[in-house]
């Protein structure tokens, strides 16, 4: 087959997206969500990650699913990351600023970000602009970005790691896992993919979780499991001495304006995991 209806119809949806997409920073449109990252070894509030969320007036609300891989086709994933970075920065110097306890924030990035020539320069820039120490910023990058230019990538994490700054590997377990050049990476956090903690009962997944904890820690690494949904998962997670924990058994991406009042609310109750 050359040519399907439905061809023509996800490429008019595409182009809808694309349409709507160059206009969201002007017009306001885009938000952040911050789902709570728990530091296991305290049962305390480690940081937030910084989850981008779109409410198109003409769309609706359009899945991050549907609209980053467009947003990285047409290259208009370089000024959104930009906002989101610079957002969540300066989202989290406001909040250390009003007397919270040092959090940290954890933004994805794109390999199309991390291709620019400037992008640790503009790290750099948004951190100076915003205020917020380098310490209290994690990087989140998928393994699929180091088969694009793994020297080039690996030279600028380097820049922005020796600065202070974490990076994570996310998704680690479901695409190009290498022992041999995962030692060569400039990271710091393992992050388990959650469709291991999904199937947790599963013995064959219990080990691999279990195996990628130790392999993390006896690379000096932290790790970081995301999608816990039940308290067992979080036993199991306990017993494998596992550094952090997300999903929304601790909660739900949380709207900005909401943030406060769910921290708050945690350490009023003197909530520990």
């Amino acid at each position: 087959v050359v040519y399907g209806q439905n061809m023509q119809q996800h490429f008019d949806e595409r182009m809808i997206i694309e349409k709507h997409l160059r206009n969201v920073i002007a017009n306001n449109e885009l938000t952040l969500h911050y789902q709570p990252l728990i530091d296991l070894g305290k049962g305390e509030i480690w940081g937030f990650e910084a989850l981008l969320r779109w409410n198109s007036p003409v769309l609706g609300f359009v899945s991050p699913l549907s609209f980053i891989k467009i947003a990285e086709d047409c290259r208009l994933i370089i000024p959104i990351g930009e906002w989101v970075l610079r957002t969540a920065c300066r989202f989290m110097k406001d909040l250390h600023d009003k007397g919270y306890k040092r959090y940290s924030i954890s933004v994805n990035i794109s390999v199309v970000q991390l291709m620019l020539e400037d992008f640790a320069d503009g790290v750099l820039s948004v951190l100076e602009d915003t205020g917020l120490s380098p310490e209290y910023l994690e990087l989140e990058i998928t393994e699929s970005i180091f088969m694009e230019s793994f020297e080039a990538i690996s030279k600028k994490l380097k820049i922005l790691r020796d600065k202070g700054i974490r990076i994570a590997l996310d998704d680690f377990g479901t695409g190009y896992s290498s022992l041999s050049y995962l030692k060569e990476l400039p990271i710091t956090t393992l992050k388990i993919d959650k469709s291991f903690i999904d199937r947790i009962d599963a013995p064959d997944n219990m080990s691999l979780a279990s195996s990628i904890v130790t392999i993390g820690h006896n690379m000096g690494l932290r790790v970081t499991a995301e999608g816990v949904e039940t308290a067992d998962q979080l036993a199991f997670l306990e017993r494998t001495n596992c550094d952090k924990v997300q999903g929304y058994y601790i909660s739900k991406p949380i709207p900005e304006p909401e943030v406060e009042g769910w921290i708050k609310k945690r350490v009023a109750t003197n909530y520990k995991i």
